[in-house]
């Protein structure tokens, strides 16, 4: 009876530990849930840097990206066919224009020229005898005829050949350094083989495409402050001396401005940089700083806070005017916009707005 008793108090004992665990876990559990509905419920609320959109009114500037383009280049095409016996440039030497670059073997075009000289010699020999017989009777006119013919034709032969031993010296065309040479003397070429490529940077052609309402705000004879990717402390200054007429696919208008190259070869043909267009005139838009754009320029999203929550809006953009652009559609004056932590953010995300109060 007593072993009974024991055995029923040790149960009662260890039914009241486990309840008093099964108890505990529940209400660490309960503690648990509450911690992290409160944490999710503070990461649904993204802190941000908002500012109010306004009208300003500002010099009315605008940059615009393009490449340094050689001022001249050109593919140099064999005219002549034949073997190069002289060569006198290699690539990276700077050659006039006039200068020669390769001379081609013309002995046999000047042999093929001494005899049709010697058979002009002897046509027009053949020439004045058929014309003294004509009078006589003892020849045709037709006979006359095609004498005259033989000789005209061997006059274009060696027309023809006298131009083929100038095209034996090849010069260069134009100013510029050799590039891209492809051949080497003794070589054999064809007519219609390239040869080599001039280029000439020692000026150069700043290549940009401007919107239509840059491009009418823009001169010939305009000077233009430049400046290189690869040096961007350092400021050309370019004149604009060409204004295409017609737009492109993407409705952009393309403007050269040449500029000496600083030293000659400082800047590479190919090269990234920037124009600066001074108009002279002052613009007022509503104003939306450059870091609140979400994705690109042509296809801009701003993020809009709206009671607490932010929303995203398609807006059309128009000029850039360094680190601001205009708003042609879209936003409102007055709307409240995020300008940083909008990488965290989704359409409809809870939001803690801190307003900057800078101007731009």
């Amino acid at each position: 009876m007593k072993k009974a008793i024991r055995i029923l108090v040790a149960l009662l004992v260890i039914g009241g530990i486990i309840a008093a665990v099964v108890w505990k876990l529940s209400d660490n559990k309960k503690v648990i849930q509450e911690q992290s509905q409160l944490a999710q419920d503070r990461n649904d609320v993204i802190p941000v840097k908002t500012k109010v959109l306004k009208r300003i009114s500002i010099q009315a500037d605008f940059e615009s990206s393009g490449t340094f383009q050689p001022y001249k280049e050109l593919s140099l095409i064999s005219d002549v066919q034949g073997r190069i016996i002289k060569l006198h440039v290699d690539n990276g030497v700077f050659v006039n224009e006039g200068s020669v670059i390769l001379e081609v073997d013309k002995d046999l075009l000047q042999n093929q020229l001494e005899i049709a000289k010697v058979n002009l010699q002897k046509a027009d020999n053949d020439l004045g005898r058929l014309k003294n017989l004509l009078g006589d009777g003892g020849v045709t006119k037709q006979q006359v005829a095609d004498a005259e013919l033989a000789v005209e034709n061997l006059k274009a032969q060696i027309r023809g050949l006298d131009k083929q031993l100038t095209l034996t010296v090849i010069k260069a065309p134009i100013s510029g350094t050799v590039t891209g040479k492809t051949v080497e003397k003794g070589a054999y070429i064809g007519a219609g083989m390239p040869i080599l490529n001039l280029v000439n940077v020692r000026r150069l052609k700043f290549q940009t495409f401007l919107r239509e309402e840059e491009v009418f705000q823009v001169k010939k004879g305009q000077r233009i402050e430049l400046s290189a990717d690869m040096f961007p402390e350092r400021k050309f200054t370019g004149e604009v001396t060409y204004i295409d007429i017609k737009a492109d696919n993407s409705k952009r208008y393309l403007v050269e401005v040449e500029l000496e190259n600083p030293g000659g070869n400082l800047l590479k043909g190919g090269m990234n940089g920037h124009s600066k267009f001074s108009s002279g005139q002052t613009a007022t838009f509503l104003a939306l700083p450059r870091e609140s754009v979400v994705g690109s320029i042509r296809d801009a999203h701003v993020f809009v806070v709206e009671g607490g929550v932010a929303k995203l809006k398609p807006v059309q953009l128009g000029n850039i005017y360094g680190d601001i652009v205009e708003i042609e559609s879209g936003l409102n004056e007055g709307e409240v916009i995020v300008v940083a932590g909008q990488i965290n953010l989704a359409e409809g995300t809870k939001v803690e707005a801190e307003e900057l109060t800078s101007q731009r």
